[in-house]
């Protein structure tokens, strides 16, 4: 099974080196400056010879420092804007690009959408031929 959000945190953690990176919403007392990570949707299609095509709409909420005061709140959503959309293109653990990114400020926080896709088959059962037998013999022999 392909772990996707933790692919994602990876390559956030590579481009973010500094920042906390959460999966599960926080009720209180997270850090910053820190993403949390969730998923939108996903979709799979199948497709000829058990391949499937399989994407997924994700959001990254970037929460700032809020206890700086230079660079502020809004100054630091707009350079993670810079620098997500720059250097988050491509998801190495998974071997796919980063496509349709759109980030919104809201409310003193960072949210980039973006989608992902790859291609997957079916795990195949493993029948391996175990034995053979042969009627053989000599023609006219």
């Amino acid at each position: 099974m392909i772990d996707v959000t933790l692919n994602i945190a990876n390559q956030l953690a590579e481009i973010v080196p500094d920042a906390i990176i959460y999966r599960e919403q926080q009720e209180q007392s997270f850090e910053e400056p820190s993403f949390y990570i969730y998923e939108i949707q996903s979709n799979s299609k199948d497709e000829l010879m058990d391949y499937q095509m399989r994407s997924h709409l994700y959001c990254v909420v970037w929460f700032p420092d809020s206890s700086l005061d230079d660079p502020g709140v809004k100054e630091q959503c707009e350079n993670m804007r810079q620098k997500l959309l720059d250097e988050f293109s491509f998801i190495d653990g998974l071997q796919v690009k980063v496509l349709n990114k759109e980030a919104k400020i809201n409310e003193n926080t960072l949210n980039l959408t973006f989608k992902i896709r790859y291609r997957v088959t079916k795990p195949q059962e493993n029948n391996q031929l175990k034995e053979l037998q042969t009627n053989g013999g000599l023609k006219n022999g």
